[in-house]
Order: structure tokens, then sequence, then C-alpha cells
């Protein structure tokens, strides 16, 4: 879909700004690789304090603080997906979704070794981490702030507010049908 929206606006740039196609094409993709430094950039710190956090072992304080959230949330879980759930949570609460990646993938395989044999069906705890992740409440955008600062924004930080009320709403929303559906399959 998204090569056919391409084609089609090369197409309509040909008939109405024919000499405009060759520099748009190159600005976009300057401007995409400058998207993409940024991007690295930002997740490179992010991931570099995430792995500080770990090896300070901040994140085994921090599941065993989560551990009546996680507990609730998921069940009950081994301590290293606890830990992994943690640094989860709490890298997607500070708008770090690239560093609350690698933990959100581990932490499914681990909890994968856990399910019957034969079986190809996603647990609940499985699912909520998945819907944790993708709503991803965030009480600091720092991405968003990180690429808004990047592009020479005025006020950055004007996404807070709405960011976080949008995530928090989005994310009860998401763990209240999981935990519904979990209590109908159990």
């Amino acid at each position: 879909m998204f090569f056919l929206m391409i084609c089609a606006s090369i197409f309509l740039m040909l008939f109405t700004d024919p000499g405009g196609v060759l520099s748009t094409m190159l600005s976009a993709s300057s401007n995409g690789l400058q998207l993409a430094l940024t991007l690295c950039g930002i997740y490179i710190v992010w991931m570099g304090i995430v792995q500080i956090a770990i090896d300070a072992g901040i994140i085994d304080k921090l599941a065993k603080l989560l551990s009546p959230v996680t507990g609730w949330l998921f069940g009950k879980q081994t301590p290293e997906v606890n830990a992994l759930l943690a640094t989860n949570i709490s890298a997607n609460m500070i708008g770090a979704g690239a560093a609350a990646t690698p933990a959100a993938i581990r932490a499914i395989e681990l909890m994968n070794q856990d399910r019957p044999k034969g079986s190809d069906r996603p647990t609940t705890p499985m699912i909520m981490l998945f819907i944790l992740s993708a709503t991803s409440m965030q009480i600091l955008p720092t991405t968003v702030i990180g690429i808004l600062s990047a592009n020479n924004a005025t006020n950055a930080s004007n996404v807070i507010l709405p960011t976080f009320i949008v995530s928090t709403v989005t994310t009860l929303i998401g763990v209240l049908i999981v935990k519904w559906y979990g209590r109908k399959d159990a």
C-alpha cells in the first residue's frame, strides 16, 4: 500500500510539477536519513542508560518495587521475567520504546517456554505484555521530545501532557480488555 502511495504521488507530481520530482525525492531522502540518525542517537543514549541501570542493579530493585503491579498484570512469573517486565515498563514510561523492545522480546521468549507443548496460542501474560508495549504509557515522551527538538520545534515539551493523557487512557483500556478476556479464558 505504501509503495502504491509513493508511485501515485510521483505520477501526480509528474503532471503538476515535473521539474520538482527529483528535488522533492532527494529532499525527502535527506530528511529521512536525518530523522533516522536522530533516532539512532536518541535510542543509543536511552539503551545505554537502561544497560547502566541493569548493571547497577537498579532494575532488580525496580522489579521488586513493581512486583505488586507486575503480579496483578502478568500473574506469577520467574524473577528473570519480572526484571525484564520492569525494564520494559520503565523504559516505555520514559518514552524509550527502542530500549523497551529487547526486554519485551526476551520476556516473551521466557514466557513461551512455560507454554504447553504444541500450543501456538499466546498466553494471557504474553498478550498483556504486547498490549502494554503497544499502548506504551508514557510519563515523559523523551523520543518524541528529542525528534521535535532536533527539528527545531519552538516548544517540544508541549507534547508531555497530551501524550501522558492519551497513553494512560489507551493503556487502561487495553489492560481492562485483556483482563476481561483473560478472566473468560481461565
